[in-house]
């Protein structure tokens, strides 16, 4: 109803104005028949009328001249008439398309009432339709929403139980991790305590070896006296042998320095004597060991002028502790001096042979 009232109104002053604008096109017809120039029989007559009324003398030029004039300006004054026309004319043809057009617009207008009271049906029920619709559409937000609330809200409850789940990890950790240390100093302490007992028995493996050092080195002092004891009685021993036997000659030679040749058994070591001449005439010497692998001399053979002297290396190889012996063997030089082997091989020896001990430790 709201909208078919303001229709109703505007449909009644387009009526009116429809009216209104017949009116003026009617009178401004009458106007222009009224105005316009006689057609058919009336512009025979005039036509007629006038060469009647020029019938007689020929007229002058100057009225020649003005008649031409005024039929100019006739002509002209048709012309603008015709003009005049043709612009009523098109006028009222506009205002002819007006009406139509308006009649057009009056009929669709009405046609449009009924279209537009369907369309009103139609949009009430539609209306009503999107209504029912956005209805359904909120409840189904609402429950939407409904949905969503206990959705969080279990997923807060989850959250939830997951913190305290982590802090009972974390309790959990925690305490093992306490435990853990506690395991770590009993440990500890169990260390420092068995470092403690090590360091004691430590000490006093320390104090029984310092003691064994000492028992060992009072019994090494005791062998050394022994040992020389022995040494003397074996220097004594070597002058009585130096000394010549009955039916022995004596040797041609004296070696030092005197006495036994001590080398360490683990490793290989270079110790030298110096063998004099102590005979008038030159001598040779040739010298053999109890064991040619682990002892070495250098020179085996040689010659030596009377009161000359000569040195001899020994080496000793590392071998296993065994003792050895040296034994020079001299005379009088005789036979070849290039081949001192073969003169000893040929010549019986003049002087007495002298032994050295040889004593690896």
């Amino acid at each position: 109803m709201t909208i078919g009232i303001p229709l109703f109104i505007g449909m009644i002053i387009s009526s009116v104005l429809w009216v209104i604008g017949c009116g003026g096109k009617k009178g401004k017809k009458n106007a222009s028949v009224i105005g316009a120039p006689p057609t058919g029989a009336a512009a025979a007559a005039s036509a007629v009328a006038k060469p009647d009324s020029k019938v007689g003398a020929a007229p002058p030029a100057d009225e020649k001249k003005d008649e031409k004039k005024d039929e100019k300006k006739e002509e002209e004054k048709k012309d603008e008439k015709k003009d005049e026309k043709k612009e009523d004319e098109k006028k009222d043809e506009k205002k002819e398309e007006k009406k139509e057009e308006k009649s057009k617009k009056s009929k669709k207008s009405k046609k449009s009432e009924k279209e537009e009271k369907k369309d009103e049906k139609k949009d009430s029920k539609k209306d009503s339709k999107k209504d029912s619709k956005k209805e359904e559409k909120k409840e189904d937000e609402k429950k939407d929403e409904k949905k969503e609330d206990e959705k969080k809200d279990e997923k807060k409850d989850e959250e939830k139980k997951d913190d305290e789940k982590k802090d009972e990890e974390k309790k959990r950790r925690k305490k093992e991790d306490e435990k853990k240390d506690e395991k770590k100093d009993d440990e500890k302490k169990d260390d420092e305590k068995k470092e403690d007992e090590k360091k004691e028995d430590e000490k006093k493996d320390d104090e029984k070896k310092d003691d064994e050092k000492k028992d060992e080195k009072k019994e090494d002092e005791k062998k050394d006296e022994k040992k020389e004891e022995k040494k003397d009685e074996e220097k004594k021993d070597d002058a009585k042998k130096d000394e010549a036997k009955p039916g022995e000659p004596k040797p041609h030679i004296a070696v030092t320095p005197e006495g036994d040749m001590e080398f360490k058994a683990d490793a290989t070591e270079v110790k030298k004597v110096t063998i004099k001449n102590t005979h008038d005439k030159k001598i040779m010497f040739k010298i053999k060991t109890s064991d040619n692998i682990v002892y070495m001399i250098n020179p085996v053979f040689g010659t030596i002028e009377p009161g000359k002297s000569t040195e001899v290396a020994v080496t000793h190889n590392k071998a296993p502790a065994k003792e050895g012996k040296m034994v020079i063997v001299n005379s009088v030089f005789s036979g070849d001096e290039k081949d001192l082997a073969k003169s000893f091989k040929t010549a019986k020896p003049t002087g007495g042979q002298f032994t050295i001990k040889l004593l690896p430790k």
